[in-house]
């Protein structure tokens, strides 16, 4: 039996965010109705594309991908439904890498007259009162550093009696509608003692987190420090 000859026709279609595709119509073919549909990339790699949405291409009844690395484009052959749910897909992942501020404050702890700063009541009802149990605080310093995902970041802090230097890793960031997390891997030193400490952590964004603390001499000020993170919306 003589098969069908397959109509395609091309047209150009707008999906809700500004994505641009073009998606080729075919009446029949020899796997049912399939569908040719190519979407324009912004972020993301075609092959980091092509990972994403391989679950959803069934070679088996002729669905195919191809990607091209010039124009940042993956073409897809599948079913109408399935084309969908790729496009869905791809709308979720090809996404700007998410930015992260981290503003660090190093509190001096037993050290000193007592302050009044307002900034110390975020810092105290972050303290666990089973393993911080200080007279007063004070703080120190601060270092706000803005950085993407998997990527690093530092910069120093001078105080009145000693400069430090933090270094931050950032991590996954996994971004939600009521904030989400992020990973982080955070050193502090000093200019006298070297290495204070070293944690990872994974911190909640807007919440502030107690790092870690040291009393690098006995006769002096124990140091904590502190982060909040805060997801900078592109």
């Amino acid at each position: 039996m003589q098969s069908k000859p397959l109509m395609i026709v091309l047209a150009l279609v707008v999906l809700a965010g500004g994505w641009l595709v073009a998606r080729m119509f075919s009446t029949s073919d020899e796997f049912g109705h399939l569908e040719v549909q190519t979407y324009q990339l912004e972020y993301m790699e075609p092959e980091a594309a092509w990972r994403v949405i391989e679950p959803y291409v069934f070679a088996d009844r002729g669905g195919t991908t191809s990607i091209d690395d010039q124009t940042r484009t993956i073409t897809v052959r599948e079913t109408p439904e399935m084309l969908s749910r790729i496009g869905d897909v791809l709308q979720k992942y090809d996404l700007p890498e998410p930015s992260v501020k981290l503003q660090f404050r190093l509190v001096e702890a037993n050290g000193g007259a007592p302050s009044d700063d307002p900034r110390l009541d975020e810092v105290k009802a972050a303290l666990p009162e089973d393993v911080f149990r200080f007279r007063n605080y004070r703080i120190a310093g601060e270092a706000i550093m803005t950085g993407i995902e998997h990527s690093g970041v530092a910069q120093g802090v001078a105080t009145d009696s000693e400069r430090y230097h933090i270094e931050a890793g950032i991590g996954d960031v996994n971004a939600t509608d009521q904030g989400g997390t992020v990973k982080l891997h955070v050193s502090l030193e000093s200019s006298r003692h070297g290495q204070i400490f070293a944690t990872a952590v994974n911190a909640r964004i807007g919440q502030l987190l107690v790092l870690g603390s040291a009393q690098p001499e006995s006769d002096r000020s124990a140091v904590i420090l502190t982060v909040k993170p805060e997801l900078v919306r592109n």
